[in-house]
């Protein structure tokens, strides 16, 4: 059987959730929002008065940011893919909203580095040059399930219309990073895989600050 992109997991794990999830209210509404999760497809429907449920596909192509340690600049290209599964609370039944929920995140988040060979430089604190390390890639990881806290606004179901302009401020709380790092021939030099551990740490140190990762989108749905 040919193995499914992580797109496609994604997607079908969507519509099995809105199966499961999705009110019987004949009434239901579709948008689109960008922002710092990409491009994101939205299903909402109303549970009551005050109470929506709301599912997010996101796909965020690429998003690239550096960090530096010892005299190195790690470029990251980030690609991510969520899902995301919402309760938002429409306080006096207004379009203003409360969120909370759970995002699935599938990420690629990788750098390369090709020092310059006739350097020298400070690895987990011990001295390689340029040649000794080779390349140098580095891979960060987070949590793959994610809670979510947000506010915003949609007036779909509470104002008339068919048309509705949305937006969305939050944070997903995917945990600190585990960074991997890894050089061209580690065994070959002596010292080099121990302080290549070193420096992952201090790379996690930098990257410490995408464990709470803001979303901002602005977007329209449709209902019918």
């Amino acid at each position: 059987m040919p193995r499914l992109s992580r797109l496609t997991r994604v997607v079908m794990i969507a519509g099995l959730l809105w199966g499961l999830a999705a009110p019987a209210s004949a009434e239901v509404g579709v948008g689109a929002q960008i922002g710092t999760l990409g491009l994101q497809a939205m299903a909402v429907a109303p549970l009551n008065r005050h109470f929506s449920a709301r599912l997010g596909l996101g796909v965020l192509p690429s998003w690239s940011f550096n960090a530096d340690v010892s005299d190195l600049t790690y470029d990251f290209q980030m690609h991510l893919y969520t899902l995301g599964a919402f309760l938002d609370w429409h306080p006096g039944a207004s379009g203003f909203r409360f969120s909370g929920g759970l995002i699935f995140n599938s990420h690629d988040i990788k750098s390369r580095v090709t020092p310059d060979p006739n350097q020298t430089f400070n690895i987990g604190g011990a001295s390689f040059t340029g040649a000794q390390l080779g390349t140098l890639d580095a891979k960060a990881d987070f949590n793959k399930l994610a809670p979510y806290l947000g506010i915003g606004y949609n007036g779909a179901f509470r104002q008339v219309g068919n048309l509705f302009f949305t937006f969305e401020l939050g944070v997903m709380f995917w945990g600190a990073p585990d960074v991997s790092l890894t050089a061209s021939n580690p065994d070959s030099v002596p010292g080099l895989r121990d302080s290549l551990r070193k420096e992952e740490s201090d790379l996690e140190s930098k990257l410490d600050f995408l464990q709470y990762y803001p979303v901002a989108a602005v977007g329209v749905t449709w209902t019918f």
